[in-house]
């Protein structure tokens, strides 16, 4: 497989003019109506690394769309970037005793895993698939057949890993999380899955949709779908877990969900071009002095948008372009409100993350994340299987 590589100022153009929007927003903050932050977003060129191949196609848009759609934007670009496994080994599993099996039989090569079948733990032997002590491996689904059905992945003293266009749903077993990462871990690229569980269970039966703890640095989640989740995405387990992580989420989509989007406790957070619909408790919740630029980002119906509850230290939060539709505050249930933007939504720190981009109007945000994000959206610009 050939890695691609480009300018993602090129790439982020791309990006602008694959959907359309009206005027940027106007008008200022209040509680059930449309208003954006007084700050405007950010526009600069960006260079990253690019994770993944394209099918050729002889169409120059489609071959500008998957070049746009295969480059890592943000903190996993830093440092030598987030390859996976391109250029190495191949193999199909559609079981996941097999993927079980390809894991444990990596060598030093880079490896890619291609997912074609319905993984469960029945057919897998394992309560959670282990990417732990090895480097430059991807997991990439085929097409629209690539499920993760009760039970989820678990990346550990890992480097350069790239998970992508998987449906992982309803994991009840190991630690009950979709995907998480547990550090060392570092330059991982989680982008293009649909993960969910269901609002109908008890809060507590499932855990996290997509979380990180400990050392974790150089990690960018982007295009994925989130929804239908009670805690979605933790970063830190505790208040003393105290390592400086820094995490891009670009262009995800979160809906029909409680808290957690993420609660993000110290390091450093880019959310940068995300939708975030129907929202009952508690969407970006900062710290522990963590810092967020929060950027080119919607929010519609939407309680608690942007807050730092429940810690003895409060996070903070630079907030630039943002679209706010139908928010509401409220007390949360049991713990204090340490501090909360209330209606102002006014930033609390300046912070820019330490690397080149281009934010998208928030104007144009909600058409192009909704259409994008989630597995099975860009099967034509992943890598094909041998």
């Amino acid at each position: 497989m050939k890695a691609v590589s480009l300018s993602s100022a090129l790439v982020l153009s791309t990006l602008l003019g694959a959907c359309g929007g009206g005027g940027g927003p106007t008008g200022s903050s209040s509680n059930g109506g449309s208003s954006s932050d007084r700050s405007s977003s950010s526009s600069v060129s960006s260079s990253s690394s690019s994770a993944a191949s394209s099918q050729s196609s002889s169409s120059s848009s489609e071959l500008s769309h998957c070049d746009a759609m295969n480059t890592v934007v943000g903190f996993a670009s830093l440092g030598d970037g987030t390859t996976g496994g391109s250029g190495g080994d191949t193999v199909t599993v559609s079981t996941g005793a097999e993927l079980v099996q390809a894991l444990a039989g990596k060598g030093s090569d880079p490896l890619t895993i291609f997912v074609d079948g319905t993984l469960t733990p029945e057919n897998s032997g394992t309560d959670k698939f282990e990417v732990t002590d090895m480097a430059d491996v991807s997991i990439i689904g085929v097409d629209n057949n690539a499920l993760l059905d009760g039970i989820g992945i678990k990346v550990k003293d890992a480097s350069n890993i790239v998970i992508r266009n998987l449906t992982i749903r309803f994991v009840d077993t190991g630690e009950k999380d979709g995907i998480s990462l547990e550090g060392p871990a570092s330059n991982i690229w989680i982008d293009h899955n649909e993960i969910y569980n269901t609002l109908d269970s008890d809060k507590d039966y499932y855990d996290e949709l997509v979380s990180g703890k400990r050392n974790v640095d150089n990690v960018t989640i982007s295009y994925n779908y989130l929804h239908d989740s009670w805690k979605t995405s933790l970063w830190g387990s505790s208040d003393t877990d105290d390592a400086h992580r820094r995490i891009t989420f670009y262009a995800n989509y979160w809906e029909n969900a409680s808290s957690r989007m993420p609660l993000f406790r110290f390091g450093e957070a880019h959310i940068l071009n995300n939708v975030y619909k129907d929202v009952s408790s508690t969407a970006v919740n900062s710290r522990m002095g963590a810092t967020i630029r929060v950027e080119g980002t919607v929010f519609e119906n939407v309680q608690n948008p942007i807050v730092s509850f429940y810690s003895s230290e409060v996070g903070y939060w630079d907030l630039a372009g943002n679209l706010y539709t139908n928010i509401s505050w409220s007390n949360p249930s049991g713990g204090d409100i340490i501090a909360g933007p209330g209606t102002d939504l006014e930033s609390t720190v300046s912070y820019t993350p330490a690397y080149e981009y281009t934010a998208m109007p928030a104007s144009e945000v909600k058409a192009h994340v909704t259409l994008y994000a989630g597995s099975g959206k860009i099967n034509e610009c992943l890598p094909i299987t041998p």
